[in-house]
């Protein structure tokens, strides 16, 4: 069976979008950023409705290849349909250098994928990033969804990560 359908999923700054860039490239579907349909310049959360409308179309479609972090209204409807979900499971310690690097690096000019949307320091979301807090959920719902559960593919290195792109 071709995989046709994949999301990738971690914690802040696992390396989601980077990671989707280089599977995007190698297997020649194209990637849509989840930061790309949330947030408006300055930050703007475009609202649920329109990521919830957003996904619908992209989901509707032969293939996709979808990164980020998904609301948890959407997480159930969009894993049951992917043929693959990816996760960037790495170390707290791992993720906290990246957000700090990320920070320093786009705090003037933002990500392409966030335009208008400069980097900010928070201690609070480090220490987010650094316990994993993001993906308590996302570990309930794989723990609770076998049929979810058996279409993960963990990574939890990013030496992994990479040697899964490269074996391709």
């Amino acid at each position: 069976m071709a995989i046709l359908k994949i999301v990738i999923v971690g914690a802040s700054a696992a390396g989601k979008t980077t990671f989707a860039r280089a599977l995007s490239e190698k297997i020649n579907i194209p990637a849509t950023f989840m930061d790309e349909i949330m947030w408006n310049p300055g930050w703007n959360y475009v609202g649920d409705q329109q990521v919830k409308s957003t996904l619908d179309e992209i989901v509707g479609t032969q293939q996709w290849l979808i990164e980020g972090y998904i609301a948890n209204a959407a997480r159930a409807n969009l894993f049951t349909q992917a043929d693959q979900i990816i996760y960037l499971d790495y170390s707290g310690w791992i993720m906290a250098w990246r957000y700090i690097k990320r920070t320093l690096q786009y705090r003037k000019n933002p990500r392409p994928e966030l335009p208008g949307s400069p980097e900010t320091f928070s201690w609070k979301f480090l220490k987010l990033v650094f316990t994993k807090g993001e993906t308590l959920k996302l570990e309930e719902l794989f723990r609770k969804n076998p049929e979810i559960n058996s279409k993960v593919l963990r990574f939890r290195t990013p030496k992994q990560a990479s040697m899964y792109i490269k074996e391709l």
